[in-house]
């Protein structure tokens, strides 16, 4: 909400949040409101919430300060604000009885400075990233001549490795890894991309 607000009513950009989970195509002079999309990973993320929650919910009940955060697709604990020392041991149990009740799911764990999240195994920002320049190549007839791609932690690297890879597709598309299928907010499935139209150069 608060990337929209700032935002969203800015014509011909796109957006991403939550690590890519969701994003939102460029609007253009026809659209009066944003459409969302997001990727199917194939975890049933409402499953993985019914057996994480009442984990978390007991290590919050015992760590004063912490609090749970839910995104679209990521379940956060946060002990940020938790005795320090008490708040990492109680971060590295919580990660450990989670990867025991989570084993039936594709997911990992991702775990930064007083925050453990649990995402699913196959979301990373490379995704949206690759997504997004492949989208550019399929519909603007003028090849991409420049890319900025920031970052400050180690979640995105893998940016960094999407525009590499797009980079070495260049003309063989034989070596480019399909994009996970996009879904509307509506459950409507895009249809995949005719890779035919999609010129990988710079």
């Amino acid at each position: 909400e608060n990337v929209l607000s700032a935002l969203g009513q800015i014509p011909k950009l796109g957006l991403a949040v939550s690590n890519g989970a969701n994003f939102s195509p460029p609007m253009t002079d026809q659209d009066s409101e944003r459409r969302w999309q997001t990727f199917d990973l194939g975890v049933d993320w409402d499953a993985v919430k019914r057996v994480a929650l009442p984990v978390l919910s007991k290590y919050t009940a015992r760590s004063n300060g912490s609090f749970v955060k839910l995104t679209t697709f990521s379940i956060g604990w946060s002990y940020y604000s938790c005795d320090p020392e008490w708040g990492s041991l109680q971060a590295s149990h919580l990660v450990l009885e989670l990867e025991n009740e989570l084993k039936a799911f594709d997911v990992r764990f991702v775990t930064l400075k007083g925050i453990v999240e649990v995402v699913p195994r196959k979301l990373n920002k490379g995704l949206i990233v690759k997504k997004v320049l492949r989208d550019i190549s399929r519909t603007h007839a003028e090849p991409t001549d420049f890319i900025l791609c920031l970052g400050d932690d180690i979640s995105d690297e893998k940016m960094f490795t999407s525009v590499f890879s797009f980079i070495a597709e260049m003309g063989d598309e034989a070596r480019a890894t399909p994009d996970p299928p996009v879904v509307d907010r509506d459950g409507t499935l895009e249809n995949p991309p005719d890779w035919s139209t999609i010129q990988t150069r710079i």
